[in-house]
């Protein structure tokens, strides 16, 4: 892969400040991939701190931020004499038309509304800021496992885009074949020509309760028994209880784990199902 380059040679420097861990991953793995150095800080502070000493050829931050937020970081580099010289692209929640008139005031170059976030449309904005846009060839090939061997297939029901696109690489990665639905209906549709060897399941979907859904598919005779683990923001104990009384197998918070970790929940929660099925063959 063609580096960005500098004019001195070396690579274009990126500063992400962001408090969503899902979002900070997605954006370093796709600049990264792309030749980019990325740094990245999960607050205002620590943001303008990490702007100001690395002197990055662009920035990209959050509005809401613990601490100080967005603004704050803007007029913290507008009064470092760091603005309008550094590109910053904002990813914000607002996109309301005085927010984006007084980021704009302070220097911001480009506003992308999280709403609408897709990381390509990131890279895309970043390397027309930079001017380092480049034709990338043909998209990439699915990952295979590291043995070279396949793992199972994975079903991730998740309307949120970002984290379904990222657990979906990463279990690419680890040699699994993940298959996504934003629904409840995509989901059925895509068990009615398969079963996986797990199911990832979001509590709220847009179509229906997520609870709903799940004791649906513990009534299904042909997937009752494949493994289904919560993902949900829904944290409270009552919740996590009623789920892993209806038949998951696990239930895990958004807030409180990373997609390596689910990844790795799964991987685990698959490798115990097989050993326990080898004993009972053995006999």
């Amino acid at each position: 892969m063609i580096l960005a380059k500098e004019a001195g040679g070396g690579q274009r420097k990126i500063v992400i400040v962001e408090d969503e861990e899902i979002l900070v991953e997605l954006l370093r793995d796709k600049l990264e991939k792309a030749g980019f150095s990325v740094g990245v800080a999960r607050d205002g502070a620590a943001g303008f701190n990490l702007i100001r000493d690395t002197h990055p050829d662009l920035v990209l931050l959050d509005m809401m931020l613990p601490g100080m937020d967005g603004f704050g970081v803007l007029e913290r580099m507008k009064d470092a004499g760091l603005l309008p010289a550094t590109p910053v692209l904002v990813i914000s929640n607002s996109g309301q038309p005085i927010e984006t008139e007084r980021a704009r005031d302070l220097g911001v170059r480009d506003f992308l509304l999280k709403v609408n976030f897709d990381p390509r449309e990131v890279l895309a904005r970043v390397e027309a800021l930079l001017g380092t846009k480049k034709d990338r060839g043909a998209p990439e090939a699915g990952i295979s496992g590291r043995d070279g061997t396949p793992r199972g297939a994975i079903l991730i029901i998740e309307d949120d885009l970002l984290l379904q696109e990222l657990l979906e690489r990463r279990f690419a990665q680890e040699g699994y074949r993940p298959v996504r639905a934003l629904d409840a209906e995509q989901a059925r549709r895509i068990l009615e020509t398969m079963a996986p060897d797990c199911i990832l399941l979001d509590l709220v979907l847009p179509d229906t309760d997520g609870f709903v859904f799940l004791e649906e598919l513990k009534r299904d005779k042909k997937i009752a028994r494949v493994p289904v683990v919560v993902i949900s923001n829904l944290g409270q104990r009552e919740e996590i209880e009623k789920g892993l009384a209806m038949g998951a197998v696990d239930y895990v918070v958004k807030a409180h784990i990373s997609p390596g970790e689910i990844v790795k929940k799964v991987e685990e929660l698959l490798i115990s199902r097989d050993m326990n099925h080898a004993r009972r063959i053995g006999k």
